[in-house]
Order: C-alpha cells, then sequence, then structure tokens
C-alpha cells in the first residue's frame, strides 16, 4: 500500500474514534483487515443505537450529525466521514457504509495495492 501517511493516520483515526465516540458504552468494535480485489480492505464494525435508513443514507455528509449526536456531550463537526472518504479516494480507494442490521455500524476501506 502506498499513500500519505499522516492522511492514513488521519483516517484511520477519525473511523475509529467516531466508533469510540458513537458506540454504545459497553458495545464491541470490531476492526478487520486483509487483502481484496487488487487491494486491502478494513472493515471497522461497532455496536450503536438504531440509525433509520434516512440517517444512514447522509453518514457522510459534510456537517451533518443525527439528531441523537446532538443531544450527546460529543464533540465534532460533522466532517470526520465525509474527510475520511475523501482521504481515501485521494489514495484511489473508496469508503462505504455497509448494509447490516440497524443497530450497528459497518464501514469498508478499500484502498488499491501500491
Amino acid at each position: 500500500l502506498r499513500g500519505d501517511e499522516q492522511l492514513l493516520r488521519q483516517l484511520f483515526n477519525n473511523l475509529i474514534s467516531n466508533a469510540v465516540r458513537y458506540g454504545l458504552p459497553a458495545g464491541a468494535i470490531h476492526v478487520a483487515a486483509g487483502t481484496a480485489e487488487g487491494g486491502v480492505e478494513v472493515v471497522f464494525s461497532n455496536d450503536s443505537r438504531p440509525i433509520p435508513a434516512a440517517e444512514r443514507a447522509r453518514f457522510f455528509d459534510r456537517f451533518y450529525r443525527g439528531d441523537p449526536a446532538h443531544g450527546r456531550q460529543v464533540e465534532g463537526s460533522g466532517l470526520g466521514l465525509s474527510l475520511a472518504r475523501e482521504i481515501a479516494r485521494a489514495h484511489g480507494g473508496e469508503l462505504a457504509l455497509l448494509a447490516g442490521p440497524i443497530t450497528q455500524v459497518r464501514l469498508r476501506l478499500w484502498l488499491p495495492a501500491g
């Protein structure tokens, strides 16, 4: 894998920080990595409050934070996931929200082999 080390650190930090901030207090966080489709795949998953389809559709929108996130004492501007996706794209990759239970967030990061 070739890429900008600082940007890739920021991408991973954003995804893991979001899982910690917005996951359930006693919920699980999983990170699994491997090779896939000519590149590297990393799947981040965490238990969460139920997230309806309308909110999931806006996951990567800049400045968007779901309503419950506004009521919690969670810092952030709503830029983390959109920035993480742009970093992935700048490296020729992609970051996507995977389908799954509404009580779980699963994000797939794919970056091309360098």
